[in-house]
């Protein structure tokens, strides 16, 4: 008998979640269902797929070659199906997309307008966006898709990278004429730092050589009056005077625009940088309508960024208690 191809799209889901809890949400499907398809997959080819332990499957041999010809056939399905949507415009259904709560409209960076030019691209294309500062479970919590500031950690995620999120160390023009800017990294610590509270190193900051961004880092444990679980609500606490932060330019440039806030250079370093990515689930098949939506965001977000300008530029203040 001919294998299903939901049933084989369902195994290479539980190859690649590593059990059938995480396929089952990554799918929609109650675990019993899972559990049915592959059990009867096995029963079909008379052979044993997956190695079972309490928290981890692995394939057996034959589960890995069919996992490997599986990939091949169910991508040229797709294809197909792709060919033939395309020829049809039936871009339809939902996709769901997570992005930390400062895409939401608080900075340059701004996923309304471009989210709202791929819906009336796509009009039968539904969107659930999912703005939260915390990194979502991609494997398991359902999302199709997710725009990320950061450096990949789940190495079984697929990715593109969109281009460098640099980050900026500012201060208000009233706290830099109260008690002055850092001239030197140790310096930092005589200063109020605002911490990001949604990461146990809130208060961990990182700084690079800037002449050698991929050589030499230093990490500096801070203290301030506040911590946040938002870089909005660091952004308005800095702007408001109560010390320094280091988030990411495409939040900050406009408040540095309006002179709200100044950049601090610190001569010779600079806060490390991070990558602005689309991560998705591995699947065999990725959906059309995820592809259409990939490369709409890789075409409006992609480099130079504009929101990088106002840190290219000489400091904008000097220092009553050393030099910038």
């Amino acid at each position: 008998m001919r294998p299903d191809i939901e049933a084989l799209a369902t195994f290479l889901q539980v190859v690649d979640s590593g059990t059938v809890t995480a396929a089952a949400a990554r799918l929609g499907l109650a675990k019993s269902v899972v559990s049915k398809r592959i059990a009867q997959l096995e029963l079909q080819l008379s052979t044993k797929l997956l190695n079972r332990a309490p928290r981890q499957m692995t394939p057996t041999e034959t589960g890995a070659l069919l996992a490997e010809r599986a990939r091949v056939v169910l991508a040229q399905l797709d294809t197909v199906a792709d060919d033939v949507m395309a020829q049809s415009g039936a871009l339809r259904g939902l996709i769901r997309l997570a992005a930390p709560l400062s895409f939401g409209g608080g900075g340059a960076l701004s996923l309304g307008p471009v989210i709202a030019g791929f819906m009336r691209q796509w009009p039968h294309v539904e969107i659930a966006l999912d703005l939260d500062d915390r990194h979502v479970d991609l494997l398991g919590g359902g999302h199709d898709l997710a725009l990320r500031t950061g450096r990949l950690v789940d190495s079984a995620l697929r990715s593109r990278r969109l281009g460098r999120s640099h980050r900026a160390l500012c201060c208000s023009p009233d706290y830099a004429a109260q008690h002055g800017l850092p001239d030197r990294l140790e310096a930092l610590a005589r200063h109020s730092c605002l911490g990001y509270a949604n990461i146990a190193a809130g208060h961990l900051w990182r700084f690079a050589r800037s002449a050698a961004p991929e050589g030499e880092e230093r990490s500096l444990v801070l203290r301030g009056r506040l911590t946040a679980n938002t870089g909005e609500a660091l952004m308005d606490a800095a702007c408001a005077g109560l010390g320094l932060i280091v988030l990411p330019t495409f939040l900050v440039a406009d408040r540095v625009r309006q002179g709200r806030l100044i950049p601090v250079h610190i001569p010779g370093w600079a806060p490390v940088s991070d990558d602005i990515q689309l991560v998705w689930p591995p699947t065999p098949a990725l959906p059309l309508k995820v592809r259409r939506l990939i490369d709409h965001l890789a075409e409006a977000i992609r480099e130079p960024f504009a929101w990088d300008e106002p840190f290219r530029a000489p400091p904008l203040l000097g220092s009553a208690g050393g030099a910038v």
